[in-house]
């Protein structure tokens, strides 16, 4: 019993630390791991023992799940890389861009398809720019649009074994178990199911409770970017002449420099360069300020502007957009302590974190995944933070990046990859884990470019985590969790028991990352199943499809989190979309699962 507490304890605390932001979740999962390696309890000898031996605890780090996800990442960026998204849908979103309504439709469709075989997050990350691109193009409203686009990425991810982490997690301890997993299109037909139905609910009711904005508001008018523009030029007496720009008072005085024009030539800002009398400062900052300013006889004011992207153009300056990665090392991080302005040659007019702007100095800012970023600069600098893997700039952006005879490449060696794991003509996670060399070899991606592309934040998380699903099972805990749970439904049958664990990870997957719901739902729902006579298989599964059902927040999973700013939803916005969205999930994996999974073996 003490070791039950103990389980119950850690997993609480891991879930308050990555609820609550504090803690990095892969810290989060590493300080879990030692937990169950540290001693603490005596055993028959009288020594002191922890949950788990480590060599036990760390055996996750080697396990095939980590194996298949860390291929998918290589098999995502490959596709990122090529052109291959672009390749496929590009020209389709725009042709098929007759209506909004068609419109829509037409996204769900290609992202669910995409998703199926790339990672949910670079699904979002590919598709997203060309949605935007064809909404400023057709004047649709990109609020109405990027929700089903996230939704649909989920729904993709169900379709696969490598379409999500939590599928491949949930095949994992099947095999472990029993000796065998789950088949590569085992989802599949439950996955369509709900594609469907949930399909449908966004086309014709889930949009229209959305916002409608996001047409015609500019990035300046998104940001509520009260602030201005000046052109001022610096005096032959003013006392600065000679002195560098890191000795001027303009940064203290609340303004910001965003560039220094000098014989017609835009330079960054730099606290090195040297005031010449006729240089031209372009200052942005509030109207006070700027006031202040004008008096200053070291000055004289060529022309004031409001900022927008016109008056940007007139002095060759841009105004782009960008998101904070998920595992990005700006995570916790202020574009200050980084110096980012110095390296970039780029300023932050607002940091946006969901529908509006963060009330604080920009650069100051302690930086969140999925938070926007609003920068100007010189098109060159935009082009250099283009190329920085830790934002992701929301413009359309030209692909294929090695070639169109890389993308068909790829593409092809991904059709061996899928027949040869439907087929069962090599284990799925060999196959997926030889596409990923494949693509190294065929030179869609490079070795570098592949290490790179793996976020080893999420497999330390896995590492970290899988071995608790373990501990659950050593010590008991799981049979008991099942044996308590099964009793508190008074005798009901396989199919009350199988529908109360799938409502549970419904609502677990809108709270905890859908990867630790799988990892610890799993070895209770197999107990669960053995509890009623039924057989594991359906109740895995089905534990799988739901815990991809995070609709319900944006803090459920990265890619619904990617899609608030630049939807500028409000948390309201999940919830009236995300429930319905996530209960029509788990009615239909509830009704179909049995069909096709009798629940009790005949």
């Amino acid at each position: 019993m003490a070791e039950h507490i103990f389980l119950a304890v850690v997993i609480c605390a891991f879930v308050a630390a990555a609820a609550s932001g504090r803690i990095r979740i892969d810290l989060a999962a590493i300080l879990l791991l030692i937990s169950l390696v540290l001693p603490w309890r005596r055993d028959a000898s009288g020594g002191l023992v922890g949950i788990l031996d480590a060599s036990v605890a760390f055996s996750g780090f080697g396990s095939m799940a980590v194996a298949m996800i860390v291929a998918m990442f290589v098999l995502s960026a490959a596709m990122e890389r090529t052109g291959a998204a672009g390749l496929m849908g590009e020209r389709l979103l725009r042709r098929g861009a007759a209506s909004e309504r068609g419109f829509t439709a037409l996204v769900i469709a290609a992202v669910t398809l995409f998703s199926a075989v790339a990672s949910d997050t670079t699904s979002v990350l590919v598709w997203m720019p060309l949605v935007l691109a064809v909404c400023r193009e057709r004047g649709f409203s990109s609020s109405r649009i990027l929700m089903p686009l996230a939704f649909a990425d989920l729904l993709g991810g169900q379709w696969t074994l490598i379409g999500t982490r939590t599928n491949v997690v949930i095949s994992d301890f099947l095999k472990t178990e029993t000796g065998e997993g789950l088949g590569f299109l085992s989802f599949t037909p439950i996955a369509v199911a709900n594609w469907v139905v949930v399909g449908s609910f966004l086309l014709w009711i889930g949009r229209r409770l959305l916002p409608a904005g996001g047409e015609d508001a500019s990035l300046a008018d998104r940001y509520d970017v009260q602030e201005y523009l000046t052109e001022v030029m610096v005096t032959p007496d003013a006392a600065m002449v000679g002195r560098t720009m890191g000795e001027t008072r303009l940064e203290r005085d609340g303004l910001r420099v965003l560039g220094v024009v000098r014989e017609g030539e835009l330079l960054p800002p730099s606290s090195w360069i040297v005031l010449r009398s006729g240089d031209v400062f372009v200052v942005q900052g509030r109207i006070s300020h700027i006031s202040a300013l004008i008096s200053d006889s070291d000055f004289e004011v060529k022309e004031e502007m409001r900022v927008q992207e016109r008056t940007l153009r007139s002095v060759d300056l841009r105004m782009a957009e960008a998101l904070v990665a998920p595992g990005s090392r700006l995570e916790g991080q202020s574009l200050e302590e980084l110096d980012y302005q110095s390296r970039y040659g780029l300023s932050v007019l607002a940091v946006g974190r969901g529908p509006r702007s963060v009330q604080e100095r920009p650069m100051a800012v302690r930086l969140r995944a999925g938070d926007s970023l609003l920068f100007v600069g010189h098109e060159e600098m935009i082009r250099r933070a283009r190329r920085d893997p830790d934002l992701f700039l929301l413009e359309s952006r030209s692909l294929p990046v090695v070639g169109r005879h890389a993308a068909l490449r790829l593409l092809l060696l991904m059709g061996a990859m899928v027949l040869a794991a439907a087929f069962r003509l090599v284990d799925p996670a060999l196959a997926v884990v030889l596409g990923a060399v494949g693509a190294v070899l065929i030179g869609c991606i490079g070795m570098r470019q592949a290490l790179e592309a793996v976020d080893w934040r999420i497999v330390l998380v896995l590492g970290g985590i899988l071995p608790f699903g373990l501990a659950l099972e050593r010590t008991g805990a799981a049979a008991a969790l099942a044996e308590n749970v099964v009793g508190a439904l008074a005798g009901a049958g396989p199919l009350a028991v199988f529908g109360a664990l799938l409502l549970l990870v419904v609502i677990l997957t809108q709270l905890v990352e859908n990867t630790a719901v799988a990892i610890v739902i799993a070895p209770v729902a197999y107990r669960m199943a053995l509890q009623v006579g039924a057989d594991p298989v359906p109740f895995l599964l089905g534990t799988a499809l739901c815990a991809s059902a995070g609709f319900a927040s944006p803090l459920a999973h990265e890619c619904t989190l990617l899609v608030m700013g630049p939807g500028a939803y409000r948390f309201r916005d999940y919830l009236v979309v995300g429930v319905p969205a996530a209960l029509l999930t788990w009615l239909v994996t509830l009704a179909t699962v049995p069909l096709l999974y009798p629940l009790v073996p005949g």
